[in-house]
This record gives C-alpha cells, sequence and structure tokens, in this order.
C-alpha cells in the first residue's frame, strides 16, 4: 500500500509532518488539510486516530468550528470501537460539544452527543455522572435525543422497568454504540431489582399541621439483594420524628417484601411532596451498587383545628355561701389561639364578690395555660342552698364558641 501511494501520490506521513510544519506556523487551515489527508490515507489505528486528533485541534485553532464539530465527533465513534480508555471518549465528547456551542449552524445536535456521553455512564454504572447530565440540561431536554434522556432517566428510576421489560428509547445512534447501548440497558434493567412504594394506609385521613401521621414503605425484591442505604426525602414541609428502618446491610430474597414506617409531622399547612425513597442495593457476585428510587407521595396538610380545655375548680371560702373559683384554659391544639375571651354566666342568688364575668386573652400558644380566680357568694335573700351551677364558655372574637365548662357548688 505505501509503495502505491508513493507512485499516486504523497505518503501520509509526508502530509502529517507538513501539517506540524504549518501548525507550528500557525497556518491552522494548510494544518487542517494535510492532517486530514495523511488522516484519510493512514493504514493502523494508532496513526488515524492521531492524525484525526491533530486535524480537529487544527480546524478548531482555524475557526472552522463546522469541521471541528465532525472530527472530534468522529474520535468519539473511532475511540469507541477501538475499545480505548474512556477517558479518551470523554474529552472527545466534551470538545464536540464545546465546538458545537462555538458554531452558528451545527450539524449535529448537542443533545445527540449528550445521549451518547449518557450511554456510556450508564453502562459503566457512574450513577453520579448521570445524576449531573440530567440535572444540568434537564431544561434544554427538548428535542428527539434530549426526550430520550428524559425517558432513560425515568426509565432508570421506575421500579416497573424490571417487571415490563422496558428497553431503552428508540432513536438513531451510531453501530459503534450498540453495545454501549446493550450494556446500559442491562444496568437500566437491574435498576430496578429492588422495587419500593411510598403509601398511607388511610388514604381520606385529615392530616393537620403538627400532627404525627404514618407514611408506609414497602420493598419488593425480584433477584436476591442486599439494601446496603435507604434515605426518605422529606424536604423542608416536615419533619421525621421516627422510622423503622431495618439493620443495614438488608438482605431480600426472590420474591421477599419488607415493610418500613415512617412517622412524620407536616410544619406547615398546603402540599407536602414526600419521597422518593432512595435506596442503594447489591446483586450477588457482582461489583458497585444499584440505586431504586420511590414513587412521591403527596399530603396535603391542613392549619390545625383550635382546641382548648376549660375548666373550674372551686374552694369554698366561707362554708356554704362563698366559693372561690379558678377557671383554667388550656391550649391543648397544635395552634396558637388568639383573641380569646371567657364568659362567666351566673344563676340567680350567685352574684360575684370580687373579680369579672369576662375575661379577655389576647393569646395563648400551644400548650400554654392560662388561669384567674373568681370569688362567688350565695345570696342568702334569694337562695336556699341547694346548689348553684356556675357555667363558663370560651370564644374567639364574639363568635365562635371554642370550649365550655361548667361547676355546680353546693348548699345546705
Amino acid at each position: 500500500m505505501s509503495f502505491i501511494r508513493r507512485i499516486l501520490g504523497v505518503d501520509p506521513q509526508t502530509n502529517f509532518e507538513k501539517g506540524k510544519d504549518a501548525f507550528e506556523k500557525n497556518n491552522f487551515k494548510s494544518a487542517y488539510k494535510l492532517f486530514h489527508k495523511s488522516y484519510q490515507q493512514f493504514d493502523t489505528e494508532e496513526m488515524k486516530l492521531l492524525a484525526l486528533d491533530n486535524a480537529a485541534l487544527s480546524a478548531e485553532k482555524a475557526k472552522m468550528y463546522d469541521n471541528a464539530t465532525e472530527l472530534y465527533y468522529q474520535q468519539i465513534l473511532r475511540v469507541t470501537a477501538d475499545g480505548k480508555p474512556n477517558r479518551e471518549i470523554f474529552q472527545s465528547i466534551e470538545r464536540t460539544l464545546q465546538m458545537i456551542r462555538s458554531s452558528k449552524k451545527p450539524k449535529i445536535a448537542a443533545n445527540e452527543v449528550k445521549y451518547l456521553q449518557f450511554l456510556i455512564y450508564l453502562s459503566e454504572k457512574d450513577f453520579n455522572k448521570l445524576t449531573t447530565i440530567y440535572d444540568t440540561n434537564k431544561r434544554s431536554l427538548t428535542d428527539s435525543y434530549g426526550k430520550a434522556i428524559e425517558l432513560a432517566w425515568k426509565l432508570i428510576h421506575s421500579s416497573e422497568t424490571f417487571l415490563e421489560h422496558e428497553p431503552l428509547p428508540t432513536i438513531t445512534i451510531p453501530d459503534e454504540f450498540a453495545k454501549i447501548k446493550k450494556k446500559a440497558e442491562e444496568i437500566m434493567q437491574r435498576c430496578s431489582l429492588c422495587q419500593s412504594e411510598l403509601f398511607i394506609s388511610d388514604a381520606n385521613q385529615i392530616i393537620e399541621k403538627g400532627s404525627e401521621f404514618l407514611l408506609t414503605a414497602t420493598l419488593t425484591a425480584h433477584a436476591p439483594v442486599s439494601v446496603n442505604t435507604i434515605f426518605l426525602k422529606t424536604g423542608s414541609q416536615g419533619r421525621l420524628i421516627s422510622t423503622t428502618t431495618p439493620e443495614l446491610p438488608l438482605n431480600l430474597s426472590t420474591g421477599e417484601n419488607y415493610t418500613i414506617n415512617f412517622s412524620l409531622i407536616p410544619n406547615l399547612p398546603g402540599k407536602w411532596s414526600i419521597g422518593p425513597l432512595n435506596l442503594s442495593y447489591e446483586i450477588p457476585n457482582e461489583d458497585g451498587d444499584y440505586p431504586s428510587s420511590s414513587n412521591i407521595y403527596t399530603i396535603e396538610a391542613k392549619d390545625a383545628e383550635p382546641a382548648l380545655d376549660l375548666r373550674m375548680e372551686s374552694e369554698t371560702l366561707e362554708e356554704d355561701h362563698e366559693y372561690i373559683v379558678s377557671v383554667i384554659a388550656e391550649n391543648i391544639g397544635k395552634i396558637s389561639l388568639q383573641d380569646l375571651q371567657i364568659k362567666i354566666e351566673l344563676p340567680e342568688g350567685v352574684t360575684i364578690a370580687q373579680g369579672t364575668e369576662e375575661k379577655f386573652i389576647s393569646s395563648l400558644a400551644e400548650g400554654e395555660t392560662f388561669s384567674f380566680e373568681i370569688s362567688f357568694k350565695f345570696d342568702l335573700e334569694k337562695t336556699h342552698f341547694d346548689g348553684r351551677v356556675i357555667r363558663s364558655q370560651c370564644f374567639i372574637g364574639d363568635q365562635h364558641r371554642l370550649a365550655k365548662s361548667s361547676i355546680k357548688l353546693g348548699g345546705k
């Protein structure tokens, strides 16, 4: 082949050396042409990749961004097909994306390159990098390749993927990535070997701010797995009080179920999205962990209803006709109470010796108690001391009655 090239044209090594000279003289367009020629002429994969890399760099220096994009993209394919270290693949991917950003009208879509990058990370079980790709680009996943990334992301985190035998999205990819896609699909299926689901047993219960409620998680294994981490995301709307999370690692056999209970309290009224429950687990005879995520459960927390314990306690001052009554108001609810009015109702024959028939409380915090005393006296002219009932009622403002109480004062 070399002999024929010497007869028909310049030897590729000569073009390569000329390209190096042109590059050193900052004549990047000429360097690009010479390196590109040598790339097309070289027989060995090593020299082809070297010439291709130099041609791409020369095109980039010459600001021929469309050409540089195509050449760096070719690098991705050749390195993938050649089985070179992935570090080189990712370097070519980053360069390709940089050239796409620099091109006015790129012929290759950025999301196409990112999808290939996504497949590589998935095939290598690098879930941290997958998360970075998704979180960084989720707002721009609008074209067909972007939607493929989004769907693949959902499948990785879907507990039904294994059961439904879901494949990766059908979309055109280079033949060089066929093996990587197959491996990525296997990894995706393994990410749902342990399913988890969040639910509340009584979905109709009214959940109040500050009131504890129970959320249940069920784990289902579709193969022997060893669960290494369990973490429930709760956000800032409420807090986790307690959990029955088992000691880890948790070994589950095929078809085995495990239940975990979480006790939570809403801090604020409104919608509260709890979850997902994130797991990581190992599969026997395999290296590394696989992640799995549950559904997200949303509750509607309501403002707690006001609740007051109103009671009266009496003490005799003078036998049979004069008493001190303590009126005690305790906020037993989950919210602070404002503008409370306590009104005392007196039967005929009973008068107030000291105190007032009404009491105003501007504020009563959760768990706080307010008390006051009133002296009552039986009117000897109007009663036979057969007992009289004193009633008290507490209102919020003038309208809503919150609590009531009564006490019977005895007599002869």
